[in-house]
């Protein structure tokens, strides 16, 4: 950190802490303020996820799909899109070999006047995948209006499970937590002790398994029976030998394709391109007399330098 940082994430993170004139010390003081309040505030959001609940707006099973699953700031943006959705009407459905495309038309206010916009809503039959020129999903995790109205069509009553994403879930474990900070109390330092020891002991495991691919396959399969009996949701099948290493004992995932690399293609520039530019003739002349008179100077001063040499 510098004192000339203006990230408006860090200002707002110690805002009402810090100022100008807070000293070195002061500010050691107040980190530590400032890091026990958010812990605070994500215990209390968590406590009023788990035991408080925002009322539905509708009768949407999928709304309440999302009311089960997502903490009560992330539902809030959702019961957002569900009420946009009444801005919006299906134009026009095309199908075609086993998916549909929806022309949706979306109505809202720009300047005072109402405008139109449109946008297409494309369904896959097989696989229940979804996606629509708007990108909301793509770019916030959150479905848009444009799909539920799709969905409401359809007569779909529940989202498929990759679109309800684990990141907003009220359950999921987070692991920053198990960070040791100056604010944590006696309960959360127990916990802490007894996650350095477990990673401590996963590490002597790992370091021998990692030598052949017979001993990391094992490995792999007792750690999703391990995990299947603590309740993880993504372990359904224990049993289900999944091959995680190739030959190069390198998991598949980091494993990279043989490609060439090649250079970047050539954008075109902004401004004007350098060689098709116009120039008048009054600049042309000024440049001729300017190389012509920095040449003639450059001339003078050699033979000074001579004529000096000389004497």
């Amino acid at each position: 950190m510098s004192t000339t940082q203006r990230s408006e994430s860090m200002n707002g993170f110690f805002d009402g802490f810090i100022n100008s004139t807070t000293t070195l010390q002061q500010f050691v003081i107040q980190y530590d303020n400032a890091i026990r309040q958010k812990a605070e505030k994500e215990c209390e959001a968590d406590f009023a996820s788990f035991n408080t609940s925002i009322p539905c707006g509708s009768h949407s099973l999928i709304e309440r799909q999302f009311q089960a699953e997502y903490t009560h700031a992330k539902f809030a943006e959702v019961q957002h899109v569900f009420r946009c959705k009444m801005n919006c009407m299906i134009k026009h459905v095309l199908f075609e070999s086993g998916t549909s495309k929806y022309h949706v038309k979306e109505e809202f206010m720009w300047k005072g006047q109402c405008a139109d916009k449109y946008h297409d809503v494309l369904f896959d039959y097989h696989t229940l995948k979804i996606q629509c020129t708007c990108l909301l999903f793509e770019f916030r995790g959150i479905l848009c209006r444009h799909c539920l109205v799709m969905y409401g069509q359809e007569g779909i009553k529940s989202v498929s499970d990759k679109y309800v994403l684990k990141r907003w879930s009220k359950l999921m474990r987070r692991r920053h937590t198990y960070i040791r900070v100056a604010c944590n109390t006696k309960k959360e330092e127990a916990n802490l002790k007894r996650y350095d020891a477990l990673c401590k002991r996963f590490y002597e495991i790992e370091e021998v398994a990692c030598e052949s691919d017979n001993k990391t396959k094992c490995l792999f399969k007792k750690l999703d029976s391990i995990a299947y009996d603590h309740g993880l949701s993504y372990f359904d099948n224990p049993k289900k030998g999944v091959e995680f290493v190739t030959e190069n004992h390198c998991p598949l995932e980091t494993v990279s394709t043989n490609k060439s690399v090649h250079n970047p293609i050539s954008v075109k520039r902004k401004r004007r391109p350098r060689s098709t530019r116009l120039k008048s003739i009054v600049k042309k002349v000024c440049k001729r007399q300017n190389s012509t008179g920095a040449k003639n100077k450059d001339c003078r001063a050699q033979m000074v330098c001579a004529i000096n040499e000389i004497k």
